[in-house]
């Protein structure tokens, strides 16, 4: 599936590029039309006769749910005859809004990327950039695409594609911005803690202003916890984790008072002990008595008065005593 989205869609918009290279200097609507909702509109009902007319009777049967199934069909009829008309960004609105309404995200996105790689300076162009976002978000809540009628699909790497594209095509706008959160945010949710991380450090370093900071701070942090497999593997995950920690609890008192990182803090602090308790226990069956000894002695002497200390010195006790009062 991957790049798969960007291939066809490649396809299907440059067929349709030679139809409507020369309207690409008509961006607005026509005189009498108004942009309300992210759609353009008539304010006065055109003769249904006109290819305005015909786009209008559309907007009006998508609105009222009516003959849902054609209007694709018209909107495609009318495209081919009216290749250059001020409303073409409309008509592929209006195939893409009767598709989700039957339920046909996938389907969607090939007039939504014809109009924004033919007509980027249409005013509908951040509307038809809206609409990729919810068959994004969409994607990532579990929608999968049919195949061959019997088959469907997983689309989480074309989600993550549109989002990444959002991004791209308006930088530093407010959809983009959501655009990356959603990205972090789903990797979050799945246990993806690695590309979590990425994604939300990303996210701070392009929108440092942002209203959504804390929450991309907190989750990073999170995910660094996430990110720690146990104590027989690397420890770095912790110590970010406590890094991230530390600058939440300096520049956000009350949240840290709510996600109780005192508490966090304590438990990464016992896992560090267990850590280097497993290194010791490690050099003794490996048979490497001096440094086995040297790690129980730093467990003892750092981890004073905790279940890790007392473990640490009953067993240097047994197999090393005369190791027990040196210095780490």
């Amino acid at each position: 599936m991957k790049r798969q989205f960007l291939r066809q869609t490649f396809l299907a918009t440059l067929a349709a590029g030679a139809l409507t290279l020369a309207a690409t200097t008509l961006q607005a609507a026509p005189p009498g039309w108004e942009l309300r909702n992210g759609s353009w509109v008539p304010l006065v009902q055109p003769d249904p006769k006109t290819p305005e007319g015909q786009i209008a009777a559309m907007i009006a049967d998508l609105e009222a749910g009516r003959n849902v199934a054609k209007v694709s069909e018209r909107a495609k009829a009318w495209l081919k005859a009216n290749a250059t008309h001020p409303l073409v960004p409309q008509a592929l609105l209006l195939r893409a809004d009767s598709r989700v309404q039957r339920g046909k995200y996938y389907d969607a996105l090939f007039p939504l990327e014809d109009l924004l790689n033919n007509y980027p300076t249409s005013d509908l162009y951040n509307a038809a950039l809206q609409r990729e976002y919810h068959i994004a978000d969409a994607f990532l809540n579990g929608y999968k695409r049919p195949f061959l009628g019997i088959f469907r699909l997983p689309v989480e790497a074309d989600a993550i594609e549109i989002l990444e594209r959002i991004q791209d095509r308006q930088r530093g706008s407010a959809l983009a911005e959501r655009a990356a959160l959603r990205i972090a945010d789903h990797h979050f949710q799945q246990g993806e803690f690695i590309e979590a991380i990425d994604a939300y450090g990303d996210f701070l370093r392009r929108y440092p202003y942002s209203q959504y900071v804390r929450k991309a701070e907190v989750r990073r942090a999170e995910s660094s916890l996430g990110n720690f497999r146990g104590v027989l593997f690397d420890i770095t995950p912790l110590t970010d984790a406590r890094e991230r920690l530390s600058s939440i609890a300096k520049a956000y008192p009350q949240t840290a008072e709510t996600l109780q990182v005192k508490a966090i803090d304590d438990r990464i602090y016992q896992l560090e002990g267990k850590k280097e308790l497993e290194v010791a226990r490690y050099y003794w069956r490996a048979g490497k008595k001096y440094a086995s000894a040297w790690y129980y002695r730093r467990v003892i002497e750092n981890w004073p008065e905790t279940q890790m200390a007392e473990e640490a010195r009953r067993e240097l006790t047994r197999r090393m005593p005369r190791e027990l009062g040196r210095q780490p």
